[in-house]
């Protein structure tokens, strides 16, 4: 007994020091560390709580507006440039008609030296202008005529033709006289008149060729349809050719056979032509009158053997151009 006596008082003085501390240890920091925490907490529950009223707001409006069609949202103004715009301004006067003689001259025409049978102005910024080729005057003779049109500039051109022998369209692409890579040959299509008279046209560009583009439109020369009317070629095998020239114009045929040659020609215009017929030692020559009612003329010659034939023709190199049309049989 007297040795527990003697330690109650170290026991109590263990006993006072647990009832005197906390419960845990605190580690310095840890405080700091519980707020942040207790921040982080409060913070993502104030987040979920917005998040779903949003929801719960959307569900409501959407629960109100079922059955009705959606808003449609405007839609957002292009910012691309037009192709008229891209195109660039509409041209002057002068402007308009210079891309018109390019288009001449691609048909190898040039305005001071304008035959019947050819116009050639701006792509009017109208919807169409209308032309003639001939004149009451001057009709173009009956026959078959080949319609050509060119245009220089942008866009695309429509070409509407009328005649006793029918009516239809054609198109050309315009293009720019100075690309030499896009130097695009003529349109064309055929075209026939029963009498003497008019083929009427109507010229329109779409929206990029109107103001920005000329135009050229022709018939071949109608002194060619002259000549080739008042040829009447035969059905028969036979060779032959047709042109208009001045100056001398040569075809041969080096393979020729021996044999007997016939060549019948016209010549539509005024004055005169030589025409020569040759192959070896054999050869004759006849002066053919050109005229707007030709009538034809045959040079026939016999060669006993092959050689190489010719046929020349010789018109002065100052007088005007001419239309010969001709064929050739063997007999």
């Amino acid at each position: 007994m007297p040795e527990q006596t003697e330690h109650e008082p170290l026991a109590d003085a263990f006993f006072q020091f647990r009832m005197q501390v906390p419960d845990e240890i605190v580690v310095p920091g840890v405080p700091a560390v519980r707020r942040a925490v207790r921040r982080r907490r409060t913070a993502r529950v104030s987040a979920v709580a917005a998040l779903t009223a949003l929801v719960l707001a959307a569900g409501g409006y959407s629960a109100a507006q079922r059955g009705a069609a959606a808003p449609v949202e405007p839609a957002a103004p292009s910012t691309s440039p037009s192709p008229t715009a891209l195109a660039g301004p509409t041209l002057g006067p002068d402007q308009l008609q210079q891309l018109g003689v390019k288009a001449l001259e691609r048909l190898g025409l040039k305005p001071e030296k304008l035959r019947r049978g050819a116009v050639y102005g701006p792509v009017a910024a109208a919807d169409s202008s209308g032309h003639a080729l001939g004149t009451a005057e001057h009709p173009l003779p009956a026959g078959r005529y080949t319609l050509f049109s060119v245009c220089r500039g942008v866009g695309r051109l429509t070409v509407t033709w009328r005649a006793d022998g029918g009516q239809g369209t054609m198109e050309a692409q315009c293009t720019d006289p100075s690309d030499k890579r896009n130097y695009n040959a003529a349109s064309r299509v055929e075209v026939k008149l029963q009498a003497p008279g008019l083929i009427t046209l109507s010229v329109s560009g779409d929206h990029l060729a109107r103001g920005r583009s000329g135009f050229a439109v022709m018939v071949n020369d109608p002194l060619m349809t002259i000549a080739e009317t008042a040829l009447t070629r035969p059905s028969g095998d036979h060779t032959g050719g047709g042109d208009m020239f001045t100056g001398e114009k040569l075809d041969t045929n080096v393979d020729a056979k021996a044999g007997t040659y016939a060549l019948t020609l016209t010549c539509a215009g005024t004055g005169s032509i030589k025409a020569t017929l040759r192959m070896g030692d054999a050869g004759d020559t006849r002066t053919v009158r050109c005229s707007e009612q030709p009538s034809p003329v045959t040079i026939t010659i016999t060669s006993k053997r092959d050689a190489t034939l010719k046929v020349m023709l010789v018109r002065p190199p100052d007088a005007s151009a001419v239309a010969v049309a001709y064929y050739m049989v063997i007999k």
